[in-house]
């Protein structure tokens, strides 16, 4: 690390730049290969299910009469594909009645035991396992074992272009940034030259060449006019030691000590920029860890709000600061230095001399203002500061939580869940009633619950968002439901749900928002029949709201003796 802060800053800005570009590559990189795994093992199930319940349908005659001539030649129709090397189809009582192996499958197969149906991936193989039916009865079953070498080749080929692109992408990506970074690494290293000779000859009418209007233009213009300052002071400054010399050193030096407590006020800020940044990446890290994607969007939209806020704060400091009264105090200073040869006279009897007085006490009283003013937006960006903080402790405390049951107060996971939903909800300008039982603590998962509850609620979120009314409203309900178990409602006002889709919204890929992923509801509904208890869904139709309901176990809690 020491290495790299001595090295050039051209260097830092090539090695930013590939640093960025190599780090998205390869997380996009990964990502499209995770993505194409799983897409390829899901081709393979599927396909083979096609051709399980082919081999299915045609065999049902030979197994009712126990034919294996006739099923070895529907197992024969396997060889249009080349990756089946071993088939088998054998009878309700579990007995080999015929088998299929590919002519280019040279070793002998063992037929395995029949399990009970299912599928799974071996090292090299696909082996699944498929019942046939007929009128709900099993009349026989059918194996069929395929060899994986030919995808992970293509997954091999896949990967290896990935590779190349990204290789080739880096190239770019350098190339590009050894050409762009002399736009800031060249006017800093020119104006590194004129400050080393400045220092060794003493020459203080050396100026730098400002060659841009940005921030390092306004660097060289403030370094020129520091050699100015100094060049003016050689010359003009000999003796000035009267009163009013002392009372523009010490307001002078009074304006220093604010504009390095401003200064020291902005490197903190940053400091805390730096500081939500990395709490930024925490707050994904965790996100993804505690397998809440859904929750983690919402969080950092919320984290997102907050930071607008404090870039708009931080605009207006530095506008502030840009426009601040300092500016006009060189042009007093040159303006007493002209006339330092019979101050006196120039205080009593000139025009402009008679309101320097007047214009210091202004002055001091308008910067003390200014920095009262650039005092409060800081504390305004504390403030900001903290609920990203809150924000970022309350999604962690539930990243935290493992798998297990907890005691868990089911009122105040709801207030939570709403809390990480409350800055969408206010950007979208609908009202939320709650109406909760106070129950007492219960034992559950509470970290699926959670997930449940925050992904409710933003699909209801969604659904009035969607409506077209003035009224966005959604209601949360919780109350106990019998003894034994207790019920979490939550209703909207929004576009409703067609008759047709009530039947559809909990499988997996069904969504009908524009840029949804159709997992949501999905896994909801199955984290809660893993808890023992059911999500469901009512809706009168298109434009009458939705209700989902969460029914789970009332266990309290176990007491210790």
């Amino acid at each position: 690390m020491l290495s790299i802060r001595n090295t050039t800053i051209k260097n830092k800005l090539i090695l930013i730049i590939m640093s960025t570009c190599l780090a998205v590559l390869m997380l996009t990189a990964i990502l499209e290969l995770i993505y194409e795994r799983k897409e390829s093992r899901k081709e393979i199930v599927t396909s083979t299910l096609c051709y399980a319940e082919m081999i299915g349908d045609n065999c049902r005659a030979a197994l009712a009469f126990e034919d294996a001539q006739d099923a070895e030649e529907t197992l024969k129709s396997l060889q249009a594909e080349s990756s089946i090397e071993f088939a088998c189809v054998y009878t309700k009582e579990d007995r080999l009645l015929a088998q299929y192996q590919s002519s280019g499958y040279k070793d002998s197969v063992e037929p395995p035991v029949t399990p009970v149906e299912s599928y799974k991936f071996e090292k090299n193989y696909f082996k699944l396992f498929r019942h046939i039916k007929e009128n709900e009865e099993i009349i026989g079953t059918v194996y069929i074992q395929l060899n994986l070498s030919n995808f992970k080749r293509e997954f091999l080929f896949k990967v290896g272009v990935v590779g190349m692109i990204m290789l080739v992408c880096s190239l770019i990506a350098y190339l590009v940034s050894f050409r762009l970074q002399h736009l800031i690494s060249g006017p800093i290293l020119s104006l590194t030259e004129i400050a080393r000779s400045v220092t060794e000859k003493k020459d203080y009418s050396i100026r730098a060449w400002k060659q841009s209007n940005d921030e390092i233009g306004l660097l060289i213009n403030s370094f020129n006019e520091m050699l100015e300052q100094i060049q003016q002071r050689d010359v003009a400054l000999t003796e000035a030691k009267d009163k009013l010399e002392t009372r523009v050193k010490e307001r002078t030096a009074e304006l220093t000590h604010a504009n390095d407590d401003l200064k020291k006020e902005i490197d903190e800020h940053k400091r805390t920029q730096t500081d939500l940044e990395e709490a930024h990446e925490r707050l994904i890290e965790t996100a993804h860890k505690a397998g809440m994607a859904e929750v983690a969007a919402d969080v950092l939209h919320n984290v997102g709000n907050v930071l607008n806020s404090i870039n708009v704060t931080t605009t207006l400091i530095t506008k502030q600061v840009v426009n601040s009264e300092i500016s006009n105090l060189e042009k007093l200073a040159e303006l007493v230095n002209n006339n330092m040869g019979d101050i006196g006279k120039f205080l009593t009897e000139d025009s402009k001399g008679k309101h320097v007085p007047v214009y210091l006490t202004e002055v001091s009283k308008c910067l003390t203002n200014e920095k009262a003013e650039i005092i409060d937006k800081l504390r305004i960006l504390a403030k900001n500061v903290e609920h990203i903080k809150e924000i970022v402790s309350t999604q962690q405390s539930y990243a935290k939580i493992s798998a297990v049951e907890v005691q868990t107060n089911v009122p105040q996971l709801i207030e939570d869940a709403i809390y990480i939903n409350s800055a969408a909800l206010e950007r979208h300008k609908t009202t939320l009633t709650r109406h909760l039982e106070a129950l007492p603590d219960i034992q559950t998962n509470k970290q699926k619950i959670l997930q449940i509850i925050v992904n409710l609620i933003n699909n209801a979120k969604y659904a009035v968002s969607g409506n077209g009314k003035e009224d966005k409203e959604i209601i949360i309900k919780l109350y106990q439901h019998g003894n034994d178990w207790f019920r979490i409602e939550v209703l909207d006002n929004g576009v409703g749900i067609s008759k047709e889709n009530l039947t559809k919204i909990f499988n997996h890929g069904f969504t009908t928002k524009t840029n949804g992923h159709g997992f949501g509801l999905h896994s909801g509904a199955l984290a809660a029949k893993e808890m023992g208890g059911s999500l469901t869904a009512h809706s009168d139709g298109l434009g009458k709201g939705a209700k989902f309901i969460i029914e789970l176990p009332f266990k309290p809690v176990r007491v210790t003796k």
